[in-house]
């Protein structure tokens, strides 16, 4: 959408999933580690997904060597069970986000754009989605 929305940014963000059979948590855990906030996301059969890196840049490529090891180091002040957890996955990927990380319905041209989640896609997503329903059933209650 950035060609249509100039102050849509990327933020990189990297996570990893881990198999640590001797950690036992049952929900997700937010850690404000003092170098950067993670969170750990309990899966399945003693899987972990750790994240929340927080880069300002749209760089595409792998996870960093730094990331993997700040994320596994915040995951292991956790819970010591993480230092011999397998790691299963790396993945890294870009976060669309206005300059005030604040997602946003724009029209632009023929299009409607629901975008800048930032790192709260997962939360915010069916929030725009009822507000996007009421803004359409708006529109179409008064084309009538």
């Amino acid at each position: 959408s950035r060609e249509d929305l100039a102050d849509l940014r990327g933020v990189r963000g990297e996570m990893l999933i881990v198999h640590a059979p001797d950690v036992t948590l049952t929900r997700p855990v937010r850690l404000l580690h003092p170098r950067f906030p993670c969170y750990i996301v309990p899966r399945e059969n003693g899987r972990y997904m750790i994240g929340a890196t927080m880069v300002e840049s749209a760089h595409r490529g792998g996870v960093t060597a730094r990331a993997a090891m700040e994320l596994l180091s915040a995951a292991y002040t956790l819970h010591p069970g993480f230092a011999e957890a397998e790691i299963l996955e790396l993945g890294a990927g870009l976060r669309p986000s206005f300059p005030d990380n604040i997602p946003a319905i724009r029209h632009a041209a023929d299009r409607i754009h629901v975008n800048g989640m930032y790192r709260h896609g997962f939360l915010m997503a069916p929030v725009c989605a009822e507000q996007l329903a009421t803004e359409l059933a708006e529109l179409y209650a008064h084309a009538d």
